[in-house]
């Protein structure tokens, strides 16, 4: 297959898990026996978690890059193209190499239906995680850092035998699927715990921190703590904070390159992370953390993407990532004009409550898929502000805004559903959304 072919094979396979079919391991561990189990080839990290999981996996990585480690990435969802999950030495894979990747997947699957061994193809995010590992197998990678899709216990990524992980802060989202509580959601997460494993624990909150705590020791895992910060963090003009921690008993100042004091928290969760790793046979020196964090850039997370006015994005597609949104607001005195829009399944009104009063202005819009809310039912969720206002799509809604904050120089935050930041990315970037690439799907199979 060629790129455009391994595009329209993952379109076939649809987002959505079909009918009947139930979360298991065993497609994606058929699927990945065929290829010559290729996540073997490679020692891992793997990131669970519910908000931050982006983030930590991209200072991860970009640490053990510097640190000269080759060095591979997984992650989930992809704001624009499906390549962006695949990064390889700090590069998004090219498109003949997801296509070669995608093309392996997809001959082993014909041939485990074609014996009978499989009922029906694996999933989209099954076989996208095929390909991923196939891909870090082939590209040579040493060490790979690997985002869960969702949940943890039965996600396609749980295949893995991982030297080292970390689990970022636990909220509400896909209660769907993983369940209507935060213990709940935390006992899926844990499901990543396995013997011996050291893993790290973002703080959470009670709930979580017990079910964590209860599920590694009965898996026989060790949870950490992040690593100790030595001094109050200082936050710059541009929102970035740097700051003291100690890592293997010395201190390292860090200056991590993403927006808000929400990643002060994600590197010392991922320090120690590099501690552990350390331990284990993959050192890490304190110069190559605070290099790689500095260095490290994720899309969609308080990302700047326009001046004059100054125009960022932030995927706040659930309460607790509009609580940090909101937080990272108050700390650095903005009143943006928010740019909002959100999908059916998500709790927008409540975020609606967190966002609405940093706001100067509101425009309320919806991304360009089937399951978004649309802009008049949000409005009914925003209400009154100083002022709101809804427009049919995206290209128009940045339009208005940007006109909004003309009158007084405030910065436009185009926030909610990370499909309406995809479409953002490629609106400012000049190319078109519609590129015949496949949308973003939280962990392959359901949009955010």
């Amino acid at each position: 297959m060629d790129y455009a072919a391994s595009l329209e094979y993952l379109h076939a396979l649809g987002w959505e898990l079909r009918a009947g079919a139930k979360f298991e391991l065993r497609q994606v561990a058929a699927l990945l026996a065929e290829l010559g189990d290729p996540q073997r080839a490679f020692a891992a990290v793997h990131v669970a978690g519910t908000n931050a999981k982006g983030s930590m996996a991209a200072l991860l990585a970009a640490a053990l890059q510097a640190a000269g480690y080759r060095t591979g990435l997984y992650t989930s969802p992809h704001l624009q193209r499906p390549t962006e999950r695949i990064r390889i030495a700090g590069e998004e894979i090219a498109p003949a190499e997801f296509a070669a990747a995608m093309t392996a997947a997809a001959a082993a699957t014909e041939r485990l239906l074609a014996r009978g061994t499989l009922p029906h193809p694996p999933s989209f995010f099954e076989t996208l995680t095929a390909a991923g590992f196939w891909a870090l197998r082939s590209a040579a990678v040493q060490l790979a850092v690997v985002e869960v899709g969702m949940g943890g216990r039965l996600d396609a990524t749980n295949v893995l035998q991982p030297v080292a992980a970390a689990i970022t802060p636990v909220g509400l989202d896909h209660e769907k699927y993983l369940g209507a509580t935060l213990a709940a959601i935390a006992g899926e997460k844990a499901g990543i715990l396995k013997p011996g494993l050291a893993a790290v624990s973002s703080p959470q909150a009670p709930e979580a921190a017990a079910v964590l705590a209860a599920r590694a020791q009965a898996a026989g895992a060790r949870l950490l703590p992040p690593a100790e910060m030595l001094d109050a963090p200082v936050m710059d003009a541009e929102g970035r904070f740097s700051f003291r921690a100690r890592y293997r008993g010395e201190a390292v100042r860090l200056r991590p390159g993403l927006r808000g004091r929400h990643q002060v928290e994600n590197a010392l969760t991922a320090l120690r992370v590099l501690e552990v790793l350390s331990d284990n046979g993959w050192p890490v020196a304190a110069e190559a953390a605070a290099a790689g964090f500095a260095n490290v850039a994720w899309p969609g997370r308080l990302e700047k993407l326009a001046a004059h006015p100054d125009v960022y994005v932030d995927g706040a597609h659930n309460p607790a990532a509009a609580r940090a949104l909101a937080a990272f607001l108050d700390e650095i005195g903005w009143r943006p004009v928010l740019v909002f829009g959100a999908m059916r399944d998500k709790a927008s009104g409540e975020i609606a409550e967190i966002l609405l009063p940093r706001a100067r202005a509101v425009v309320l819009t919806a991304p360009g898929h089937p399951r978004a809310l649309s802009p008049s039912a949000l409005a009914a969720q925003f209400g009154a502000a100083e002022q709101v206002e809804t427009a049919a799509d995206l290209p128009r809604a940045l339009a208005r805004a940007r006109e909004l904050a003309a009158t007084d120089g405030a910065p436009v935050l185009v926030t909610g559903s990370l499909y309406l930041v995809g479409e953002a990315r490629a609106l400012l970037a000049g190319a078109s959304a519609d590129t015949g690439e496949i949308a973003p799907s939280a962990g392959g199979e359901w949009g955010r």
